[in-house]
This record gives structure tokens, C-alpha cells and sequence, in this order.
């Protein structure tokens, strides 16, 4: 059976192997396929990005539609008033507007 001491020596050996094949690793440059990885990576998740963005667009848009159509459906309402409103004056006279002057009078 191993001492203590030779287990703390095979233990020292074994990280000091792995330490070192893990700074060389670091030194080298990445490998083409590691980079062409990254780089599909990068565009998976650009395509994300833009699909949502896409789907925000279209949701922005269908909301502003339905408002600007409110907006449109209160003006006809609005302007269909106006249009009564002018028949009805026209029918009746209206009384003449008195005008209160402010200030000193003389």
C-alpha cells in the first residue's frame, strides 16, 4: 500500500501534467474548425435577434394600425357632427355674441 507522500507525489505529478498541456493549449492558436464553430454560432444566434426584432416590428405595426384606425374612425365621427351641426345652425338663428371689453372705459 502507498504512503501518504507517494499519493501527494502521484497526486502533484498527475495536475502538473494536466497544467501543463492546458497552458500549451492556450498558446496555440484556435483551430479552423473551432473558429468556423464560433462563427456559426454567432450567426444562429444573429438570426434569433432578427426574427425576434421581425416579430416586435409586426406586432409595433398591427398596433399602430389599429390606432391610427381609431383615430381615423373618431375624425369621420367628429367631422359627420360637424356637418349636423352646421345644418342645424343654419336652420336657427343664433343669437348675437356680446363682446365684454376689459380695462378703463371712457
Amino acid at each position: 500500500m502507498p504512503t501518504l507522500n507517494q499519493l501527494v507525489a502521484e497526486q502533484v505529478k498527475i495536475i502538473s501534467g494536466a497544467k501543463a498541456a492546458l497552458e500549451a493549449a492556450q498558446k496555440q492558436p484556435p483551430t479552423t474548425a473551432a473558429t468556423i464553430a464560433t462563427r456559426e454560432s454567432t450567426i444562429v444566434d444573429l438570426k434569433t435577434r432578427m426574427a425576434d426584432l421581425a416579430e416586435a416590428k409586426a406586432t409595433i405595426a398591427a398596433r399602430l394600425d389599429r390606432q391610427i384606425a381609431g383615430y381615423q374612425a373618431q375624425v369621420a365621427t367628429l367631422e359627420k357632427q360637424i356637418e349636423e351641426d352646421k345644418k342645424r345652425a343654419g336652420e336657427q338663428p343664433t343669437a348675437p355674441r356680446t363682446v365684454k371689453r376689459k380695462g378703463k372705459e371712457k
